[in-house]
């Protein structure tokens, strides 16, 4: 049988409301995911303004042999900054995971019907 005949769109959604997706979850895709709006850019452009700064700065001491503990300060904060965004980023994109898969297992469909249910649904 079809997915779609045996789960009503009632079912589904009372299944996804029990497991909406947390303040967390909400901040990471919508500042940092490829669907943000133009109005939750700013965050999205400072963090590369300063990365780009910062990547810029790094090569600007290089070429012209700066003092070690130049480099080792431009690069800890470039390099502190891109493994915070990876985290965030990260944990946002493995908690969402694992509350799609809370929905999967209660309504006891695999990965491609939920996307088929969510497609049609939401």
């Amino acid at each position: 049988m079809n997915v779609i005949e045996e789960i009503s769109k009632e079912e589904f959604l009372a299944s996804y409301n029990r497991h909406l997706p947390g303040k967390w979850i909400k901040f990471v895709f919508r500042y940092f995911s490829q669907s943000t709006v133009k109005e939750d850019f700013w965050i999205r452009r400072i963090v590369h303004g300063v990365l780009l700064g910062l990547f810029g700065l790094g090569m600007i001491g290089a070429i012209f042999n700066a003092t070690h503990s130049y480099m080792a300060i431009t690069t800890f904060t470039f390099s502190s900054i891109i493994v915070l965004v990876v985290l965030s980023m990260g944990s946002g994109a493995i908690l969402n995971n694992l509350r799609i898969r809370k929905i999967r297992k209660e309504l006891g469909i695999v990965k491609v019907e939920y996307e088929v249910l969510a497609r049609l649904y939401l």
